[in-house]
């Protein structure tokens, strides 16, 4: 099976072996859907895995290591046209509001262009590249997930350094985690 990890910063790949394709698209949606629509043309994987960290809502602690079950983004606002904030139109006219990533988790991972300082909505951790990722799956019809260790606490001020020091620290749980989402396939 061909695995695409798609991740904005090369650390957060570094648990992986040459076994994934891996693929670094930089900070937010807009570029990390770029580099994954890319990645899955010139790539053709079988899944495609957003990793990385996210910041906790409150419900998840610092160091736990989750797959989400969706992702959903506060950034589209169709309200002018009756559509709950977040909800978007895609290509083929129908309105969705987010993605579902594994079955088998209850988790929702709040992706937007911003740095979370509040939690949105019913989220239970926020990144700012997942969404981006599970758009570009989602239009190749290739099953994604999300698989991010918890980094920081979202309203918590924390500084790149100390952000830095917790990614180093805990991004080795990412990889027992991916292969348990890949197994149970």
């Amino acid at each position: 099976m061909k695995v695409l990890l798609v991740a904005s910063d090369k650390a957060e790949l570094k648990p992986f072996p040459d076994s994934y394709i891996k693929a670094v698209s930089g900070i937010g949606p807009v570029l990390s859907a770029a580099i994954t629509a890319s990645s899955i043309q010139e790539y053709k994987p079988d899944i495609v895995i957003s990793v990385g960290s996210a910041g906790s809502a409150g419900r998840l602690k610092l160091g736990e290591c989750v797959s989400f079950g969706r992702v959903i983004s506060p950034d589209p606002d169709l309200t002018a046209f009756h559509l709950g904030r977040g909800a978007t139109i895609l290509p083929t006219r129908a309105t969705i509001n987010g993605f579902v990533l594994d079955r088998n988790s209850e988790y929702i991972l709040s992706s937007s262009s911003a740095f979370a300082t509040v939690p949105f909505s019913s989220s239970d951790a926020s990144d700012m590249e997942a969404y981006g990722v599970a758009a570009a799956a989602y239009l190749q019809n290739i099953p994604c997930f999300a698989v991010k260790v918890i980094t920081d606490i979202i309203g918590k001020r924390i500084s790149l350094g100390d952000y830095g020091f917790n990614l180093r620290k805990l991004r080795d749980a990412l990889l027992p985690e991916v292969e348990r989402v890949i197994s149970s396939l």
